[in-house]
C-alpha cells in the first residue's frame, strides 16, 4: 500500500453503520474484490449493520448474504464504460430522483463506501461536506473518459482507493487528493495441484471478458503463428462471455479461429463464476490485454494456483509480474513476442514449473485475502470525524 496525502493513524474509527454499493454481479474481478473490501468490513466491524446496493441481480447476491445485514437490488445510475453516453442520457431527466434515493440510502451511515468510479448518483452524493465516503478506483478508460471521470471526482469529499499505482497515476488531475494504493488480492487456491512435470504439451487458458481489450485474437494470432508441429502440442481454452447488449465479440473470436485454422485446438467456453477447474487443468495463464488494465486480477489468481503467467507489458499487470521470476512479460499488442514467449515455454517444462512454483510464492507474500484485509482496513478506519 502507498499513501498520497494524509490520513491521521493516530484515531481509528468504530463504525456502526456501513453502506458499500457497486455496479455489478457475475463474480468478475472487481466483482470479485468488492466482496473481499465487504468480506473485510465485516471482519474488521463485526457489529457494524452494512447494507449493500446492485443495480442488478446476479451470483454475487447470494456470496455477500453471508457478510452483509441487507442485499437491495434496485436501479442506480450506472455509467457504462462500453457506451458512456449512451448509458448517460437516460439519466438526464431522472438525475434527481436518483441523487434522492442515494442521499436517502447514504443518511446516517458512518462509512459510505463506492466500489468503482461509474456510480453517478453516489458520486454526486459525495459531494456533500462532512460526508464519510471512499470511492475505490478501479478504472482506466482512455484519455478523454479518465478527464471527464477526474472532473467529476474534482468535488468530491470522498477518499480514494486505487487498486494500482498505474491507476493512481492514470488519474493525475487527482494527485492534490488524499488517497492510498491497495493491491487487489486473490483467493487461495492451495488446493489445486501442482502441474505435472511429466506432460510434453502445453495448455493455455484465457479467463476474461468478450471485448475489444482482453486479447482473445491477439492470443489466437500468436498461437497460429507458431509451427504446425508446435500447434499439435497445445489446447487452447478461451473462457468468458458479453456484457449486456454488447453482442458480437464471441462470433468475432470464433469466426477468427476459424479462420486461423484453429478450431480444433481452440474451445470458447461460456463463463463461470468458479474457475477452479480452469485453473487445475491450465499450465499456463495469458494475460494479452491490448490496452492498458488498471490491475489484472486474473494473474494473480493464477499465481494462487500455481500456474505461470503470461502477461502483456503494461499498466497494472506490470506491477504484478516480475518477468523471469514469477511469470513472463511479452511487449503489449507484439503478436511475435507474445509467441516468444509461448514457445519458450512449450519447449522448456522446467521453466513452466519453475515460474508457476515461484508465481504462488509470490501470491503467498503480496496479494492474499488476509493482507488486502489489513491495508483495506487500515485506510478505511483511520480517518477520524464526519458522517452522513
Amino acid at each position: 500500500m502507498r499513501w498520497r496525502g494524509k490520513f491521521p493513524m493516530d484515531k481509528p474509527v468504530q463504525l456502526r453503520s456501513i453502506l458499500c454499493v457497486h455496479q455489478g454481479s457475475e463474480l468478475y474481478g472487481s466483482d470479485r474484490s468488492f466482496l473481499q473490501s465487504v468480506k473485510s468490513l465485516r471482519r474488521s466491524h463485526p457489529d457494524a449493520h452494512i447494507n449493500v446496493v446492485l443495480p442488478v441481480q446476479g451470483p454475487l447476491v447470494e456470496l455477500l448474504q453471508e457478510f452483509a445485514d441487507e442485499v437491495v437490488v434496485r436501479e442506480m445510475a450506472v455509467l457504462r464504460r462500453g457506451g458512456f453516453l449512451r448509458s448517460f442520457m437516460p439519466y438526464l431527466g431522472r438525475l434527481p430522483g436518483f441523487v434522492r434515493r442515494a442521499h436517502a440510502d447514504c443518511r446516517g451511515k458512518d462509512l459510505v463506501y463506492i466500489n468503482t468510479v461509474v456510480l453517478l448518483d453516489f458520486i454526486l452524493v459525495s459531494y456533500q461536506p462532512g460526508s464519510r465516503a471512499f470511492i475505490h478506483i478501479r478504472e482506466t478508460p482512455g484519455i478523454l473518459l479518465r478527464m471527464l471521470f477526474s472532473l467529476l471526482l474534482a468535488p468530491s469529499r470522498a477518499k480514494l482507493i486505487f487498486n494500482s499505482n498505474f491507476t493512481r497515476n492514470a488519474y493525475f488531475l487527482l494527485g492534490w487528493k488524499p488517497g492510498c494504493v491497495i493491491h487487489n488480492a486473490a483467493q487461495d487456491y492451495d488446493f489445486i495441484e501442482p502441474m505435472s512435470p511429466s506432460d510434453a504439451g502445453l495448455r493455455i487458458l484465457h479467463l476474461g471478458r468478450f471485448n475489444g481489450m482482453k486479447g482473445q485474437e491477439l492470443l489466437l494470432e500468436a498461437v497460429a503463428a507458431l509451427s504446425t508441429e508446435e500447434q499439435q502440442k497445445l489446447r487452447i481454452r478461451i473462457v468468458g462471455s458479453e456484457f449486456g447488449n454488447q453482442n458480437g465479440n464471441e462470433a468475432r473470436i470464433r469466426k477468427h479461429s476459424a479462420a486461423l485454422g484453429l478450431d480444433g485446438l481452440v474451445e470458447v467456453l461460456p463463463f463461470t463464476p468458479f474457475p477452479e477447474k480452469l485453473f487445475a487443468w491450465a499450465d499456463v495463464v495469458v494475460v494479452p490485454s491490448t490496452r492498458p488494465e488498471s490491475f489484472g486480477r486474473i494473474a494473480i489468481e493464477a499465481m494462487s494456483a500455481g500456474r505461470c503467467v503470461v502477461a502483456a507489458n503494461h499498466g497494472g499487470l506490470s506491477e504484478i509480474v516480475t518477468p523471469c521470476v514469477d511469470g513472463l512479460l511479452f511487449r503489449a499488442n507484439d503478436v511475435r513476442d507474445l509467441r516468444s514467449r509461448l514457445r519458450q515455454l512449450l519447449h522448456d517444462r522446467e521453466m513452466l514449473l519453475q515460474l508457476g512454483k515461484q508465481g504462488r510464492v509470490s501470491y503467498k507474500r503480496r496479494f492474499t485475502e488476509d493482507g488486502y484485509e489489513v491495508k483495506f482496513t487500515q485506510c478505511i478506519t483511520h480517518k477520524a470525524g464526519g458522517g452522513f
